[in-house]
């Protein structure tokens, strides 16, 4: 695992990204800078019409060739193609690559003429040759490059199934949280870890297919013959996971420390289960994990930067979606009866309330029987226009005022009402801690969690929310700012 964002990359997604952006980089500079290793006169001509010496070109076209290889990534991690479990299957590969291919020459070439009209040629320029001839070659060099990239993903994919690249573990434990830690390995497979077993701490543990058989661990060490370091090396484990601190289980000191001194990694329950879900095990966290554990750090000027960053993006979105907000407000007002606004109280930082707005999806009346309800993903409350309205997000547009006003942030937990929040809080143990932070428009359990609306739902996303408290950083936000714009061109997630 590589640490990128404050999050960890499974190795084997982040060798991808480089490879494919090495290979991307190496055949676009090939293709827009052949002319300029054996220029003919043609080329000189333009040079000096251009003012540019051939060297100063051909660093220039290494550079642009690096910013467009960039462009066309972009379009890969748009459609998905990063995500191993939708990329090895081969029929969804070659899908996505046809996308892909014709979203990175779309953008590539769309950026490439603005910064030519635009007079920005010295940000992205193919010097040494006329317009017609630079879209040509670069239009070669992104085809030629994209087959290639299709014949690298099958040999990579086929060397990772010869290799068997996986990060195994034995999890030691046998109890809930353990078990809920094997079930997220099972469902996030492209974190690239594979459980060996579950090693049981005691002698008579619950039935599970999960458990090595035969063998135990307690305070005196492994029962049931051998060692601990023998186990480890007969299942060839990278780390043995401890059970969660919460536990207050006895565990054999010097066994675990001659794992460690052995090369085999020792690693909390509650790292494991960050590094596999991206989400704080919320039902094994301790108070002295808050208070002295690992994240939760700011780096000087964070907050500093981050409202700077809210404020334009918020600006600038505000005055480009003017047109659609009136639009919208005059369509939901022909639909049917009330303001176009909905203005409704939420929990901000801190525990204090503000006015949230958006557009109203539904009915005038809508809880002027049930009260406080929770909205389902076909709510028979809705407008005509309502459903369209939360499927493309343009209800939450005018959520860009709370960020100006400052009640809101661009990323942050999505704010509830007080009577869920007092409900939750309940149920749910350090739900109030999400109001460390400004609520968001959007947020890491946003694009990484379905709609939902149960208790257990809930618990989910504060799981997810805890994550990004702890591991905030301007590229965390501006990671999730994109991948909310992905969620919400592809029409999935919450």
């Amino acid at each position: 695992m590589i640490q990128v964002l404050r999050q960890y990359l499974p190795a084997r997604k982040a060798l991808l990204v480089f490879s494919e952006t090495l290979i991307l980089f190496v055949v676009i500079a090939a293709g827009i800078t052949l002319h300029l290793w054996s220029p003919t006169r043609t080329t000189f001509v333009v040079l000096a019409h251009e003012s540019m010496s051939l060297e100063v070109a051909q660093q220039q076209c290494l550079i642009s060739s690096f910013l467009f290889a960039v462009l066309a990534q972009i379009a890969i991690s748009f459609n998905e193609l990063y995500d191993l479990r939708r990329s090895t299957s081969s029929y969804t590969r070659a899908q996505r690559f046809l996308v892909s291919a014709g979203s990175a020459l779309f953008l590539t070439l769309a950026v490439y003429l603005i910064a030519e009209v635009s007079d920005l040629g010295a940000l992205l320029n193919i010097p040494g040759l006329t317009a017609a001839e630079a879209v040509s070659k670069l239009i070669f060099s992104l085809i030629l490059g994209f087959s290639v990239l299709w014949t690298w993903r099958i040999f990579f994919h086929f060397a990772l199934r010869k290799a068997g690249v996986q990060w195994r573990w034995i999890a030691i434990g046998d109890g809930p949280h353990v078990a809920e830690l094997a079930e997220e390995i099972t469902q996030h497979p492209a974190a690239g870890v594979e459980l060996a077993g579950l090693l049981s701490t005691s002698k008579d543990p619950a039935p599970d297919p999960r458990l090595i058989e035969g063998l135990y661990l307690t305070e005196q060490g492994l029962q049931g013959g051998g060692s601990l370091i023998s186990l480890a090396e007969f299942n060839q484990v990278a780390e043995l996971i401890l059970p969660p601190r919460s536990s207050d289980l006895k565990l054999p000191t010097d066994e675990l420390l001659r794992c460690r001194l052995a090369g085999i990694g020792v690693r909390s329950f509650e790292s494991a289960f960050e590094i596999v879900s991206g989400k704080v095990p919320v039902m094994a966290l301790r108070a002295e994990d808050l208070q002295v554990g690992g994240g939760y750090e700011r780096q000087p000027g964070f907050e500093t930067a981050k409202r700077a960053l809210d404020l334009i993006i918020s600006f600038t979105g505000i005055i480009l979606s003017l047109p659609l907000q009136l639009a919208t407000a005059i369509i939901i007002r022909l639909d049917s009866k009330g303001s176009a606004l909905f203005q409704q109280e939420r929990v901000g930082k801190n525990g204090r309330t503000f006015t949230l707005y958006k557009f109203r999806s539904m009915r005038e009346d809508a809880e002027a029987k049930s009260g406080p309800v929770w909205a389902t993903e076909s709510d028979p409350r809705m407008t005509r226009i309502g459903g369209l309205l939360r499927k493309t997000r343009i209800d939450e547009i005018p959520q860009l005022y709370n960020v100006l006003l400052g009640d809101m942030a661009l990323v942050g937990p999505r704010p509830e009402r007080e009577h869920f929040v007092d409900q939750l809080s309940e149920d749910i143990p350090w739900f109030r801690q999400r109001h460390l932070v400004k609520p968001g428009v959007t947020g890491w359990a946003q694009i990484n969690y379905p709609y939902g609306n149960t208790v257990e739902d809930a618990r989910q996303k504060l799981q997810y929310d805890l994550f990004y408290i702890k591991y905030s950083s301007l590229l965390f936000d501006l990671s999730i700012i994109v991948n909310t714009a992905k969620t919400v061109i592809l029409r999935r997630g919450t």
